[in-house]
């Protein structure tokens, strides 16, 4: 089975506990497959267990197939309550530099302040937007010695002023919806562009919420990378939470990826796409915003 379809694992980091122990045994799982993945990492302050404290505070829903207590590490639900935040810029360096160093590996930003991002981001105003992605931008930099090339935001939150901002800044592409496949984004203003690779499956946890059951998971990814494969299809992107699929559905994550090299698939990381890509369909950015 020779497949044209590019497939991208996405990797979200937006705990430190997710770091220190997700990422490594995703890329131990990674590498068992040989596929590289797309880590996009949290920057900023660490403090779910803030956010969580918050929701309870303003009784919003968190009642799902998940507790969070499942989802998430006991320290990473004390983290900002009763542990102190982290600032990943500040506390592991040297850790993230030898992860950048991996070749099956590659590190974009995955918002600035997780929490604070996904409660408010999207109505910020063009100078607290700009504010933001200047943070983000210095505290990245302090970490790779090299400007960031990419974003994904953090829960989805995005807004116009985001995305200019990132034209603005050179940004090459970004990461901030769920879409069959990748487009480019036109702007309003100055008729920008910005490329977008989007996330183009549910997560392991996402099915799970729906009330199905692993083996019944396991069936629908098949059913549509068997449709891909059909469907000559350039992309897929696959996401996953550092925090949650490799630590606590490992066995779960085995099986679906080991679908990769089954249909043949080729394994690749958002950057190695980009480079590959043309010709995209181009999608106003009214439409996606309305």
């Amino acid at each position: 089975m020779n497949s044209e379809t590019n497939f991208c694992l996405r990797v979200d980091v937006d705990t430190f506990e997710g770091l220190k122990k997700g990422i490594p045994k995703i890329l131990e799982i990674s590498k068992k497959h040989e596929i590289p993945i797309t880590i996009y990492l949290s920057l900023g302050k660490y403090e779910t267990g803030r956010n969580l404290f918050r929701k309870i505070q303003k009784r919003e829903g968190i009642i799902s197939k998940i507790p969070p207590w499942k989802r998430n590490s006991f320290r990473s639900l004390l983290r900002g309550v009763i542990l102190p935040v982290k600032k990943i810029g500040d506390n592991e360096k040297k850790f993230l530099q030898s992860i950048d160093k991996d070749s099956d590996a590659e590190i974009h930003p995955h918002g600035y302040d997780h929490v604070r991002w996904s409660t408010n981001f999207s109505n910020l105003s063009e100078d607290k937007t700009r504010e933001t992605i200047s943070n983000l931008i210095d505290e990245y930099t302090s970490i790779f010695q090299r400007k960031p090339i990419a974003n994904a935001a953090p829960n989805f939150s995005v807004s116009k002023h985001y995305f200019q901002t990132l034209v603005d800044n050179k940004f090459k592409y970004s990461a901030d919806f769920r879409y069959s496949e990748p487009f480019t984004l036109q702007l309003e203003e100055k008729k920008s562009h910005l490329t977008q690779f989007p996330v183009t499956e549910l997560t392991i946890e996402e099915h799970i919420t729906k009330g199905k059951s692993i083996d019944h998971i396991i069936s629908d990814y098949k059913t549509r990378f068997d449709n891909h494969v059909e469907n000559n299809a350039k992309y897929v992107c696959f996401y996953i939470h550092a925090i949650y699929e490799p630590l606590r559905l490992e066995k779960t994550l085995n099986k679906i990826l080991s679908y990769v090299n089954k249909y043949d698939f080729k394994a690749t990381t958002h950057s190695n796409f980009h480079q590959i890509c043309s010709k995209l369909p181009i999608i106003g950015i009214e439409t996606l915003l309305d």
